[in-house]
């Protein structure tokens, strides 16, 4: 009991620092005349009980602004550690890791990425209004009810999924307005995202015991216990898993194929172009 009180002392002590740090750096770009806003993390806590107990990572700092005269004022004012599509490593403070996202996320589907994508860009200026009680900028809750899925998505597909995305969903949903259900499942379709959600809403209600008031769409069991097998046997980023679908393995993408097809058979074309991308950045 001890070491849990430990850990969460931690915890709410991060996540005061992590606030701190997004002021400011909210501040920082604000000055240089980029409006920004705090992506996951800090920006989902907001909705939990309790947000300070909510572990934290790095800081994700979506801004609007070009690529180009994003990465040339952080190459005259930080250390740039590594680019890559969506976002670049800044490192502006010791304590705390930094991203800046020109991109908040993407699609390995060109179709349906050039879809999200034109959706982020119409969305950006209503989403980076500074909240005075944090001193800085949160994406809507219907903005999060889509861009959450896009990035567990990502997670699902390249990496591993973690039960700590699912419960982020969970208030997400909770804190979602009835009136905004339909645009958000009729965005998620459109981004090829739906068969992810509604297995995702079968992991919700089963396992955290969700409301059918708050599903946004009807649950699948089959590719909800699909989901729930991949969580439970690799976690976050993989880190727990044991068999041989591992990140950038042909094992796991045959395993994913049957279900996610359309984004699975693009990943290879994806990542040959963004070789060449970086080595033109």
């Amino acid at each position: 009991m001890f070491q849990w009180i430990g850990i969460n002392q931690k915890v709410e002590t991060q996540y005061l620092l992590q606030c701190q740090r997004a002021e400011e750096l909210t501040s920082i770009f604000k000055d240089s005349g980029f409006d920004s806003c705090v992506l996951k993390g800090i920006s989902f806590s907001q909705l939990y009980p309790h947000p300070a107990r909510r572990q934290g990572g790095d800081i994700d700092l979506w801004v609007n602004g070009e690529l180009k005269d994003v990465v040339e004022w952080l190459k005259k004012r930080c250390e740039v550690e590594h680019m890559v599509w969506h976002h670049v490593d800044a490192k502006f403070f010791d304590d705390v890791p930094t991203e800046i996202h020109y991109h908040p996320c993407w699609m390995y589907n060109p179709f349906y990425n050039h879809r999200l994508q034109k959706w982020f860009d119409e969305q950006a200026e209503v989403q980076m209004e500074v909240k005075e009680e944090l001193g800085f900028g949160t994406p809507s809750v219907t903005f999060n009810a889509v861009y959450s899925l896009v990035h567990s998505f990502h997670h699902l597909i390249e990496e591993g999924l973690g039960l700590r995305h699912i419960v982020d969903y969970y208030y997400i949903l909770k804190a979602l307005p009835t009136e905004e259900r339909p645009s958000v499942v009729n965005l998620l379709t459109k981004f090829g995202l739906l068969d992810l959600a509604k297995a995702i809403m079968w992991v919700l209600k089963e396992v955290c015991g969700m409301s059918d008031d708050y599903l946004i769409c009807e649950p699948d069991e089959k590719e909800g216990r699909f989901l729930l097998d991949e969580i439970m046997r690799g976690g976050n980023f993989g880190h727990y898993r044991k068999d041989n679908r591992k990140r950038n393995t042909a094992s796991r993408m045959f395993a994913l194929m049957p279900h996610y097809p359309s984004e699975v058979l693009w990943v290879v074309p994806w990542k040959l172009w963004h070789r060449c991308w970086i080595a033109l950045h």
